[in-house]
């Protein structure tokens, strides 16, 4: 028999009804919802920072701001909640693939319009639109695919035409596969250097990475898996045997880091491709810089190549230095032919 007509447990108040049934409800539903709410508001309000720049009582001499906005690599859920604010609220977002976009606004429950597709063929068309809106009061965000706008792509002439009109630029930071992969690769990161995308032609991609030969920072490069083999022979031509790390599918199911050295990482891939198991897609190449041990003294080098030619020919001599020194046997043959040459004159 129950004395007691109202019995609240665990939070749920629990009433007696006319026919001897329990109906339970949920006391502080109301209170609930209310704190929800307030969730909500906390989660859309823009800080102060930004707020600024949505002020009703704009003064004509002010103008709209160009928010650059990053987003994930991989994972939807890398992103900032100042990132998700700003896509819910600025008045036009710039896409680079408006399709692409729009998963990561499905994911992140974000209903909107206003998306304008901003990419390398159409930039210099919409960028007249663009700057019209912005000097209207208007405020612009611009994402890319994945990471951080403007890092490997042409956005930054934009960026000109807003310092042009003296227009406000900001920018959202968070991820970026150039920091991901540097700091995965087990390189030193107190210093490195940002090469972009590594050419396809063969002469273009020697002459970048000659550019950067003496440098003694760690390097890091965007490229493709098609190319790998042939950036990777380049690479241990100019560079020698230096540690290299492949950084692909960045935060996503399958993220790996391949480290080596450029005198192994080309049988690395060739197993793969045996084992059905081939690199795809597009990855981040971080490569040691030079050090005493990677260091190549060529006269040195050519003082050895000099005096093997004496008693062997031009392919033993490249074989025996190629086993003492252990560089590269396409650099070696290289300058043993300069030298070869030399003498023929």
């Amino acid at each position: 028999m129950v004395l007691l007509k109202d019995l609240v447990v665990n939070h749920l108040y629990v009433k007696l009804t006319h026919n001897g049934c329990f109906n339970i409800m949920k006391k502080h539903q109301n209170s609930l919802n209310n704190k929800n709410k307030i969730q909500v508001n906390v989660l859309e309000k823009l800080s102060k920072e930004d707020l600024k720049y949505y002020n009703e009582n704009k003064n004509e001499e002010i103008k709209g701001c160009l928010y650059i906005i990053a987003t994930p690599i991989g994972n939807f859920d890398d992103i900032t909640l100042r990132a998700i604010k700003l896509l819910k609220h600025v008045d036009y977002l710039l896409c680079e693939d408006t399709r692409k976009t729009k998963k990561l606004l499905l994911y992140h429950c974000i209903k909107r319009k206003n998306l304008i597709s901003y990419n390398d063929i159409n930039a210099s068309r919409k960028r007249p639109y663009i700057i019209k809106k912005l000097l209207s009061k208007h405020n612009v965000g611009i994402v890319c695919d994945a990471g951080t706008p403007l890092i490997s792509d042409p956005g930054y002439k934009l960026i000109q035409e807003c310092n042009f009109h003296k227009i406000e630029i900001t920018h959202a930071p968070g991820p970026s596969s150039v920091i991901n992969g540097l700091i995965l690769s087990g390189l030193p990161t107190n210093q490195f250097y940002f090469g972009g995308f590594v050419s396809s032609k063969k002469n273009l991609k020697k002459k970048q990475f000659l550019i950067t030969q003496s440098f003694k920072m760690t390097g890091v490069w965007f490229d493709t898996c098609l190319r790998l083999k042939n950036t990777f022979e380049i690479m241990q031509n100019v560079f020698g045997n230096r540690k290299i790390s492949i950084a692909r599918e960045l935060t996503k199911t399958h993220e790996e880091i391949i480290s080596s050295d450029l005198n192994n990482i080309n049988l690395i891939i060739e197993n793969r491709e045996k084992n059905n198991k081939p690199l795809k897609g597009e990855v981040v190449l971080i490569i040691e810089g030079m050090s005493k041990n990677n260091q190549i003294d060529f006269d040195k080098l050519s003082l050895i190549i000099q005096d093997k030619l004496k008693t062997l020919s031009l392919r033993d001599t490249v074989k025996e230095i190629v086993i003492e020194t252990k560089l590269p046997k396409k650099l070696i043959y290289n300058e043993a032919m300069k030298i070869k040459n030399k003498n023929c004159k």
